[in-house]
């Protein structure tokens, strides 16, 4: 059994979810124990950050370090696979979630409480944010998935984080700049079960949490 600490509105914990789920391993979710970053939950977790694993004693932080983890310890069913030049590639669209598609929404989380929104920051953020998206469509096979025919750690980490960008960018009243091929790959994503209990989780989360902020 494995511990995932983490929380449900976390796009990053519904990441290593889709991995869990996806190769069918027993986990249960304990939130981080006094809090995200707090020094009882450091006892725990050094890095004091979500998500977290435990798994028999092996204690992980970092999403992409976990999946990478699970896939080692947990090889069947694949979601790295093919040649090392395929592979590499599956790692690559991860890291450009992680580093390039993410951060544009992660920079406005303060700007979905309409008291603290700046204008200038939206436009720039979600302008890139809508760059980066279509220059994914330019480099994803989508045969269906992003990297080839099966799902992978290239796709993962999307489903949750384009539904929050899209509750985001409907919540700052503008249209989400989605295509056709991004749809058709998000609606094939979405009717995966492990796909689809994490995002409705974090979906359902992320709704709360955006009602919340609202005067």
């Amino acid at each position: 059994m494995i511990t995932l600490y983490a929380n449900q509105v976390s796009n990053y914990c519904a990441k290593v979810r889709v991995v869990l789920e996806a190769k069918t391993i027993a986990y249960c979710v304990v939130p981080p124990p006094g809090g995200y970053g707090s020094a009882e939950y450091k006892l725990l977790v050094p890095m004091g950050t979500i998500p977290a694993i435990d798994h028999d004693g092996v204690v992980l932080s970092e999403s992409e370090a976990i999946n990478e983890y699970l896939e080692e310890v947990f090889p069947e069913p694949r979601l790295l696979y093919g040649s090392a030049a395929q592979r590499a590639e599956q790692r690559s669209f991860a890291r450009f979630h992680d580093l390039l598609l993410e951060p544009p929404m992660r920079a406005l989380f303060a700007d979905v409480d309409p008291r603290h929104r700046d204008a200038e920051r939206i436009a720039a953020q979600t302008g890139l944010f809508a760059e980066r998206l279509l220059r994914l469509e330019s480099l994803g096979r989508f045969q269906p998935f992003l990297a080839g025919a099966s799902l992978s750690l290239a796709d993962v980490a999307y489903p949750a984080t384009l539904r929050l960008a899209e509750l985001m960018f409907s919540t700052f009243g503008l249209v989400f700049p989605t295509t056709p091929k991004i749809e058709r790959w998000r609606a094939v994503l979405a009717d995966l079960p492990a796909v689809a209990g994490p995002l409705a989780i974090a979906e359902a989360a992320t709704r709360s949490w955006i009602a919340g902020k609202q005067p």
